[in-house]
């Protein structure tokens, strides 16, 4: 005979159903918390390697900014045979068939069909840069070294067409082919890229070059250089976006071989990259020589107004191609303003 114990029942079905239901309450609540938790972990982890590309890209940016112009003549005295540059950076040509100049700054405005981007459309803009090569022709003892221009002869043409020139220093030992000189003498200026060294006192320039800046020869660039002349290389790079979304930082001559520039991708996954001009007067544009019209290439460009860029402002946004628990891309935009520190005054 079972005996039952005085004090003693068990669980009643309700009890039962009501404890389930309030564990089931509590661990959906833990894992809705744990839900969020690995959505926000997944989010930054996207976020910071952006934010880190975007602050890198905008760093290398500011330091080319920053030395625009350095050692480089402020005025537009660098003359190049007409619409090279233009061609040789994709920008419009200008309307005339005079000799063009070439400033220290060379904005491109909406220069690139950026295909990244998932708004149809978009296109990206470009920056050039030209400033002295700091390693050319060191003089000194490091760590004080610094760099100096080759006092020159005025350059003679050969008779096979090759525009020479001899530094007064009897030697070309600092001088390298594929790299770009500025040559300057009482007349002005101009860029030439060396083709050649001749001897060990020789540089020589001829048409036909791999960025196409040299003109040969009686009327050419070179011969209109008159003394006391000198000539310095300087660094000409170019900020751009690819089609497909990579930053990349050209820099042009300079290059090994049978290269005319050498390409450094920055940062993958540019949806957008913007240039905007601070001038001299505080106005913010777009393309400083575009003119009234707002439009480069036509007849109311103003090449000069180059000169007076005073700050650079870049905005760059990136995307990733992985999506979060929304099926969407995570995003950064990020700005940086940058003063063009040598187009104020002459540092040269």
């Amino acid at each position: 005979m079972d005996t039952v114990r005085i004090g003693e029942k068990g669980h009643s079905l309700i009890e039962l159903v009501i404890a389930m239901l309030i564990f089931m309450i509590v661990s959906g609540a833990i894992w809705g918390l744990m839900r969020v938790a690995q959505q926000s972990r997944t989010a930054i982890n996207q976020q910071v390697p952006l934010s880190k590309d975007a602050r890198v890209a905008l760093n290398i940016l500011g330091r080319d900014t920053f030395n625009a112009g350095f050692g480089y003549p402020l005025k537009s005295t660098v003359v190049l045979p007409d619409n090279r540059v233009s061609t040789l950076l994709g920008v419009p040509n200008d309307t005339d068939v005079l000799r063009d100049t070439v400033p220290p700054v060379i904005a491109g405005n909406d220069i690139t069909l950026n295909t990244f981007n998932t708004t149809a459309g978009v296109r990206t803009d470009q920056v050039t840069f030209l400033f002295k090569d700091t390693t050319f022709n060191p003089v000194g003892v490091a760590p004080d070294q610094f760099s100096q221009s080759l006092n020159i002869n005025a350059a003679t043409t050969t008779g096979t067409g090759i525009d020479e020139i001899v530094p007064i220093s009897g030697s070309n030992s600092s001088c390298r082919v594929n790299d770009i000189y500025l040559v300057t003498g009482n007349t002005g200026s101009t860029l030439g890229l060396a083709t050649g060294l001749s001897g060990a006192d020789r540089v020589q320039f001829s048409n036909g070059d791999l960025l196409g800046i040299n003109l040969t020869g009686a009327g050419g660039s070179l011969i209109a250089i008159t003394l006391p002349a000198s000539m310095q290389r300087v660094l000409m790079v170019t900020y751009f976006v690819t089609p497909d979304g990579t930053l990349t930082r050209r820099e042009f001559g300079n290059a090994p071989g049978t290269s005319a520039f050498v390409d450094e991708p920055l940062v993958y996954g540019v949806e957008n990259f913007q240039v905007q001009y601070v001038m001299e007067n505080g106005s913010l544009t777009d393309n400083p020589s575009a003119g009234p019209d707002l439009v480069a290439g036509t007849g109311d460009d103003v090449l000069a107004n180059l000169e007076a860029v005073r700050q650079i402002r870049f905005t760059i946004s990136l995307r990733t191609n992985e999506l979060d628990s929304r099926g969407q891309p995570s995003r950064v935009t990020m700005s940086s303003t940058f003063s063009t520190r040598n187009l104020g005054y002459d540092a040269s």
